[in-house]
């Protein structure tokens, strides 16, 4: 395995690239609009360890966990610049 993927592992939160329904069904309980979500670049090392490629417009959910303060979803859309 690639040491930079070892790195990302420990280092990174989980990264997960939503398809539209999952969007969808994400977003509406938090009244969110896709174009409202901070924006990640699309050159982001951490989406290089996606099992799918993203694009400009998709929403990637961020799985953060701390011993303080438990578990937490963040999620942010794909831009190029």
């Amino acid at each position: 395995m690639n040491d930079n993927i070892l790195w990302l592992n420990k280092l990174v939160p989980k990264h997960v690239l939503l398809d539209d329904s999952e969007v969808e069904e994400k977003l509406e309980p938090l009244n969110v609009k896709r174009e409202q979500l901070p924006r990640i670049l699309l050159k982001d090392p951490a989406l290089k360890a996606l099992d799918k490629e993203a694009n400009p417009g998709d929403v990637i959910e961020i799985h953060r966990v701390s011993e303080s303060a438990g578990s937490n979803l963040a999620y942010r859309v794909v831009v190029e610049e």
